[in-house]
């Protein structure tokens, strides 16, 4: 693996991507969309990765969460390969240890923001438990007044909010984000890419962020480009 894919520092990698192939058939036409990516994070580190539209940062990102399986390769994120897991216990292994933020939210329009926070948390918890731990995510991310509003009673900033308190309530060791800002004025994307920074840094969480924009990118610390399926440093 070259330095330049390698986490800095030195220190044992949290999530290690090892020659990472992916391609998808097309009208009868093979596209390689991933040719041998190779990547490590280590615990703590903050990543943001750009590259062209069609360049496989989203089947990246896909693959990184578990939510698609590579052709070939492998990936381990501390230390467990989820492509040996059964469907169930790789079900579980993503919603304790991955956290996901997309572009476009996702969240349920008839639950409430702190029904739609508490979610991937009731799967393991007690009601009461998980309403708890999510009110007091809502509150982290400045949501405390809105706690039993609807979507549509949310602007785009405060809907993105509660996508960000989701995807940390279960204190994943791994923050994914598919241009999280991408769909926000740049005012309001400044401040949840602050909020994303400041929560990141509170647990020492590992982060990377998908992004076409590169001001936004800077921010995050190490900057990578996939560029013709392969992963290089900037």
């Amino acid at each position: 693996m070259s330095e330049n894919c390698r986490s800095a520092g030195g220190s044992p990698a949290i999530l290690t991507l090892e020659n990472i192939k992916k391609s998808y058939f097309v009208e009868g036409h093979r596209i390689d969309v991933l040719r041998g990516v190779n990547l490590e994070m280590k615990e703590g580190e903050r990543l943001s990765l750009t590259g062209k539209s069609g360049s496989g940062k989203s089947t990246l990102l896909n693959i990184m969460a578990t939510l698609e399986r590579p052709d070939s390769g492998k990936m381990l994120l501390k230390g467990e390969d989820p492509a040996t897991f059964s469907d169930a216990k790789l079900s579980a292994f993503r919603n304790r240890e991955i956290g996901i933020v997309f572009q476009f939210h996702h969240l349920l329009p008839e639950f409430t923001a702190l029904e739609n926070a508490a979610i991937p948390l009731m799967l393991t918890h007690s009601k009461k438990g998980s309403f708890e731990r999510a009110e007091n995510m809502l509150e982290r991310v400045g949501l405390a007044h809105r706690l039993n509003h609807k979507p549509a009673e949310l602007s785009g900033g405060e809907q993105q909010r509660v996508a960000i308190a989701r995807a940390l309530i279960t204190s994943p060791s791994l923050l994914l984000m598919d241009e999280p800002t991408g769909n926000l004025d740049n005012d309001t994307g400044k401040m949840i890419i602050a909020l994303i920074l400041s929560v990141a840094e509170e647990r020492n969480l590992t982060t990377l962020f998908v992004t076409h924009n590169r001001d936004f990118a800077a921010e995050m610390g190490r900057v990578i480009e996939i560029n013709e399926g392969v992963v290089l440093g900037l």
